[in-house]
C-alpha cells in the first residue's frame, strides 16, 4: 500500500514540477517512484509468504505455458506505462518552449496504445470477452487502440506546427 502510494504521489508530482518547469525537487521525487517498485514487490513477497506458512496458498490451475503468455502480456502493458509517463516526462522537462507539451502528450498517448494492445491480450488469454464501448458490439474495440493513437499523432502535429502566442497577448 505504501508503494503505490509512493507511485501516485511521485508521478503526480513529477508531472507538476514537468509542467511548471523545476527541476530543483525532480531528482528526489525520481528515486522515491524508483524505491517504490522494490517496495511493492518486497511486499508482494511477504504476503505469499505469509499464505504459505498458514497454509492458505494454493497452487496455481493455470499451466505454465499459459502463465508465461500472461506475464508476457503484463509485461507489455508495463512497458506501455513507462514509455508513456517517461516518455511525457522526459520531453515535458528536455524541450523548450510550449510545444514540449504538445510532444510530452503524444508520447503520453502512445504510451497508453501500447498499454491498451497488452491488455486486449491479457484478456484474449484469460477467455474474457472485449469491452464493449458506449454499448456498441465487442467487434468496435479496435478504438480503445486506435483513440489513443488518433490523439497521439494530432498532439504531435499540433506540435510541430504550433506557434508561440504568447506576444500576441502581451
Amino acid at each position: 500500500m505504501v508503494a503505490l502510494a509512493g507511485q501516485g504521489v511521485a508521478i503526480l508530482v513529477l508531472v507538476w514540477l514537468a509542467l511548471s518547469k523545476d527541476l530543483s525537487l525532480a531528482l528526489p521525487w525520481i528515486l522515491v517512484l524508483l524505491a517504490s517498485f522494490p517496495l511493492g514487490a518486497a511486499g508482494v513477497a511477504l504476503w505469499r509468504i505469509g499464505w504459505k506458512r498458514a497454509g492458505t496458498l494454493s497452487p496455481s490451475p493455470m499451466p505454465t505455458e499459459r502463465r508465461n503468455r500472461l506475464l508476457a502480456a503484463m509485461a507489455v502493458m508495463s512497458l506501455g506505462s513507462v514509455f508513456g509517463a517517461g516518455g511525457f516526462l522526459y520531453l515535458a522537462f528536455a524541450l523548450e518552449g510550449t510545444r514540449r507539451l504538445a510532444f510530452a502528450a503524444a508520447a503520453l498517448f502512445l504510451g497508453t496504445s501500447i498499454m491498451e494492445i497488452g491488455r486486449r491480450k491479457m484478456n484474449d488469454i484469460m477467455g474474457r470477452p472485449p469491452p464493449s464501448l458506449l454499448g456498441w458490439s465487442p467487434k468496435r474495440a479496435w478504438v480503445y487502440v486506435a483513440l489513443p493513437l488518433v490523439l497521439g499523432g494530432l498532439s504531435f502535429v499540433a506540435g510541430l506546427f504550433w506557434t508561440d502566442l504568447t506576444p500576441i497577448f502581451q
